[in-house]
């Protein structure tokens, strides 16, 4: 019998990347500090704040208007964008315990990628956000492929590899679709595959409409649990025991174990189905191995 999970991907925003260190007035200050203008810093600073309430959060506009960033914020100084690329990754954290799971889990064989919702990005493809900052914390040799709405790109060298990705999004589900695809043509079937994520419209609901095992983290983000997510926990130190674990079972077990997500009524209590407000801790049955 081979482990229950053999393939694995994480969310960028507020999952793998911990915005809780990166403050305007530090990311502005040493963005325009870089470029010998320290007196913009707050100017700068007022714009993306204007951004960020146009468009509801940082996360939005970090995956969605990048290009806005440049060419609003940075009045299209392209020295200013180097600047800013550089500074945001520096800035940004990466969760408690996050290099211990991923160790743990590609050390137990289970392929690794990166599915985010990054639509737009500035400058060359291969040097996005994502990638900077994986780089900038030493994470790239963990994961293999970055999924996005552009294409799919090997982290490693940032080539893109297939295009089929491209104009598929998470908040649509189409980009899940193509992922099932994709999987299927690498023999990793739907039940085989996990996603970690913060946001239930685009990291869960989604992905678990699809076959996907979900686990929502919520270890700094302010999404509600979703009713629908197969696990929730606050720590990457959850996440071994939750992929690696084989109590074994048959398709038919697993089968019913899925179906019975639907049904919060009948959730135990302490259940992952069973409601609550963020920070309750609240665990699913891990679903059951496959016979192979």
């Amino acid at each position: 019998m081979r482990n229950r999970m053999r393939w694995c991907g994480f969310d960028y925003g507020e999952t793998l990347m911990d915005p809780s260190g990166l403050r305007n007035t530090l990311l502005w200050g040493d963005t325009c500090k870089a470029l010998g203008q320290p007196e913009l810093a707050a100017d700068r600073a007022r714009a993306y704040r204007i951004l960020r309430d146009t468009y509801g959060e940082y996360y939005t506009v970090k995956e969605g208007h990048r290009h806005e960033v440049l060419s609003y914020v940075l009045d299209g100084n392209e020295e200013a964008q180097f600047a800013f690329m550089e500074a945001e990754p520096r800035l940004l954290g990466t969760g408690a315990h996050l290099r211990q799971a991923l160790t743990a889990l590609r050390d137990a064989g289970l392929v690794l990628d990166v599915v985010s919702e990054l639509k737009r990005t500035v400058g060359p493809l291969d040097q996005n956000i994502v990638l900077r900052f994986l780089s900038a914390h030493h994470l790239r040799r963990f994961f293999r492929y970055l999924i996005t709405p552009l294409g799919k790109l090997d982290i490693a060298s940032g080539a893109l590899l297939d295009e089929r990705y491209r104009g598929h999004t998470k908040g649509d589900g189409t980009l899940y679709d193509v992922l099932v695809q994709d999987l299927a043509e690498q023999g990793i079937a739907p039940w085989q595959a996990a996603m970690v994520g913060d946001r239930p419209t685009t990291d869960i609901e989604p992905a678990h409409a699809r076959g996907l095992y979900t686990i929502q983290y919520s270890g700094y983000s302010h999404w509600p649990p979703s009713p629908v997510a197969d696990a929730v926990i606050d720590s990457f130190q959850e996440l071994p025991p939750l992929l690696l674990t084989q109590p074994g079972a048959t398709d038919k077990a697993h089968r019913a174990s899925r179906n019975a997500s639907t049904c919060g009524n009948d959730s135990p209590p302490g259940s992952s189905r069973a409601g609550g407000h963020r920070g309750t801790r609240r665990r699913a049955l891990i679903p059951p191995a496959h016979e192979e």
